[in-house]
């Protein structure tokens, strides 16, 4: 019965695959699939970089690689998508939101007036601006 694999070279193996195939940081991105899925953080891929995985952990992980470097969307293949301070699950026929439109909630923010207020955000895609305002003002 051969060993069960070790993290590291799981983890150095899948950003070598992601980078020939196009995608600019594959290493750290492999490393993001590695985390969000096996529910580590970045640095703990380093501290249990000899940590076996189980033979269904290793095809779940190969599958979402794979997707990666068929040029999915990393927030697809993630399901989910950080946005001014909050995750917002997404997956095909969701925008996914991206860092200028932060940018955006910002200022939206910024001229907010104070106290109870009220916010439309109509045909914007994900929701993700409204989702945002209202996580930073409680009172919109």
């Amino acid at each position: 019965m051969q060993p069960a694999p070790a993290l590291q070279p799981l983890v150095q193996k899948s950003g070598e695959y992601l980078t020939a195939r196009g995608i600019a940081n594959g290493r750290r991105e492999a490393e993001w699939i590695f985390a969000e899925t096996l529910k580590l953080t970045r640095l703990e891929l380093y501290t249990k970089f000899d940590m076996p995985l189980g033979p269904d952990e290793v095809v779940r992980l190969r599958e979402l690689v794979q997707r990666r470097g068929r040029r999915e969307p990393l927030a697809y293949v993630l399901g989910n998508q950080e946005f001014h301070g909050l995750r917002l699950g997404v997956g095909p026929g969701v925008l996914v939101p991206r860092p200028e439109t932060e940018e955006l909630v910002d200022r939206v923010l910024a001229e907010l007036p104070s106290g109870a207020c009220r916010a439309l955000d109509v045909g914007t895609g994900s929701g993700a601006i409204a989702l945002a305002v209202r996580h930073a003002r409680g009172d919109c």
